[in-house]
């Protein structure tokens, strides 16, 4: 665990040292997806050899699917909760100035 606070707090040093060179932010934008590619692509790899996970690969996917709704689901909903508590009156009152024909302004 250590390392990987070193190797983070490290690579936050570098990126601030060369924030200012805009030149290398396309380059680096490149290897980071190369690596992220290569690093999926490796899990693939280990999870193919795994027999337990292939073997139970039918299961996981419906868990997999069950979880993944759940999470939009609450999403969604914890989202229009907070439109309606937060949001609808000032929205609401915008919508009527403007029908109005007066312009809302910012300040």
């Amino acid at each position: 665990m250590v390392e990987i606070l070193v190797i983070m707090a490290a690579g936050m040093l570098i990126g601030y040292l060369l924030r200012r060179k805009k030149a290398l932010f396309p380059i680096l934008d490149r290897i980071v997806m190369a690596v992220i590619f290569l690093l999926l692509f490796v899990l693939g790899i280990s999870v193919g050899l795994n027999e337990t996970v292939v073997s139970s690969i039918h299961m996981i996917g419906v868990k997999a699917v069950v979880l993944t709704s759940g999470a939009v689901f609450g999403s969604v909903l914890c989202c229009g909760l907070a439109y309606r508590f937060f949001f609808a009156a000032t929205f609401a009152d915008t919508a009527s100035d403007a029908a109005d024909g007066e312009v809302p302004h910012e300040g």
